[in-house]
């Protein structure tokens, strides 16, 4: 069986509504039409054929006829009486009646031991419905006469007409609104549902660029801006992936051209044997550090990547590193001025945020020129330790600051393969950071310089 579509479940939805609603109203109708009008008629004929019975007991005949004919001519009861009940079941006393019997005979059996009866039927002679009670009048146990009271519900049926023909009429409209707004809330649910099911297969064909144009506030509409916003996350990671790729390939293919037209030169005898293994040691070496970057930049960016954090005192570290780089700083005959607050203990990984120094104090020294001088200070503020590094070296463009974390981002002239930089330094420092749930902010301008802010939260002793 093929299941329903979600237009024709909507449209059943308000077809079963609809009739069920129907159904109420015409039962609600009836059952007012039988509380409200027939049960109060039957109440007022049982009334007025108490006051008859009453003034037959108390009054003369002659009074009692004048009540009768009082109660018909004032009221829509018409009013039989009569002293012979074996007349009531021939119906031989009344000519309209007399293709029907006014009572049955059981009903006179009722009659003869002394019950009221109340009925409402379709009474042939009069052709209409009738709503009806007959008194016994019985003296010493003895049915002496009958009082027959009964009203036409022609009345009624009159009067509800017009609530009838509104009915109708309304039923008639509520359809056809039903049929309008069916139609708007179906294709303002379906239309919606449809377009995300086609930019849906698009997505999964690898088509990233297609965006849905929903407009609203509800349920649906949230549900496609979430997609929009998805497809344009997988948009810029695909892109992302290629622009990766593609800088992947022109990384590996420098070194890789380098040592095949060394390898050429060599077979011809241009280059000596010398030559060629240098420089089969320095295009191998970088890419080692290329394939060591990037297995550390795709660990850092997984979310299960554990980080082994544990009291770290951060000036110990940076003097450690600073111990590491003292070569270098002589050799260009920078100097290194130093404010370490010695009580400033972060929570973070040891290995990794000596990497986060290691490389921020490597590109403050490798862009600064000879007899300048590198600052470097350890504080804390409020939640977090604060770790500065500035340096006077070239500096960035302002407009090259806010890309400098973007994997293979370089600057052009300060920022070259000369230096023997991968571009995937700052990214990794970031992630690394990131997993601190800490801040990384540089601050940089040509020719003055960088300032490198980085935060980590300090350590809690308990």
């Amino acid at each position: 069986m093929k299941p329903l579509s979600i237009r024709n479940k909507i449209w059943l939805t308000i077809i079963s509504v609809s009739v069920l609603t129907i159904i109420l109203v015409v039962v609600v109708s009836y059952y007012l039409y039988q509380t409200l009008y027939i049960e109060k008629q039957t109440e007022t004929l049982l009334k007025q054929g108490q006051v008859l019975e009453q003034s037959y007991y108390e009054n003369n005949p002659e009074n009692f006829s004048k009540e009768l004919d009082w109660l018909d001519e004032s009221s829509d009861i018409s009013v039989i009486f009569t002293d012979d009940p074996m007349l009531l079941a021939s119906g031989a006393p009344f000519d309209s009646f007399a293709e029907e019997n006014l009572i049955t005979f059981s009903e006179r059996q009722d009659l003869l031991k002394g019950k009221t009866l109340t009925f409402t039927k379709y009474h042939t002679g009069l052709d209409q419905e009738i709503s009806a009670v007959v008194i016994p009048l019985s003296v010493e146990d003895r049915l002496e006469a009958v009082i027959f009271l009964y009203i036409p519900l022609t009345a009624i049926a009159e009067a509800f007409e017009p609530i009838r023909n509104f009915l109708i009429v309304g039923v008639f409209l509520v359809v056809i609104l039903l049929i309008v707004v069916g139609t708007k809330i179906t294709n303002r649910i379906v239309q919606p549902i449809k377009q995300m099911e086609r930019v849906a297969k698009d997505i999964a064909q690898g088509d990233f660029s297609k965006r849905l144009s929903i407009k609203g506030k509800d349920e649906i509409a949230s549900l496609g801006r979430s997609i929009n916003t998805m497809s344009s996350n997988l948009d810029e990671v695909d892109r992302n992936r290629r622009e990766f790729l593609g800088n992947v390939s022109h990384e590996l293919r420098t070194p890789i051209s380098y040592l095949k037209g060394y390898s050429e030169a060599l077979e011809e005898g241009i280059i000596p044997i010398e030559k060629f293994a240098e420089t089969v040691k320095k295009e191998t070496d970088r890419m080692e550090r290329l394939v060591h970057d990037l297995l550390d930049l795709a660990q850092l960016e997984g979310d299960s990547y554990p980080m082994n954090k544990e009291p770290v005192i951060l000036a110990e570290l940076v003097k450690e590193v600073l111990d590491r780089f003292r070569l270098k700083l002589n050799d260009k005959n920078l100097i290194a001025e130093v404010q370490l607050d010695e009580g400033v203990v972060v929570n973070g990984d040891y290995g990794r945020l000596d990497q986060v120094i290691d490389n921020l104090l490597s590109n403050a020294i490798k862009f600064s020129a000879n007899n300048r001088t590198i600052r470097i200070s350890v504080v804390e503020v409020k939640t977090m330790g604060i770790l500065k590094i500035e340096d006077e070296g070239v500096g960035i463009p302002e407009e090259d600051v806010p890309y400098i974390f973007e994997r293979f981002y370089r600057v052009e002239k300060a920022r070259t393969r000369k230096s023997g930089g991968t571009g995937l330094g700052l990214s990794i420092v970031q992630q690394i950071i990131n997993k601190h749930e800490g801040k990384i902010h540089i601050d940089s301008k040509r020719g003055k310089g960088t300032l490198v802010t980085v935060e980590i939260p300090l350590f809690h002793f308990n």
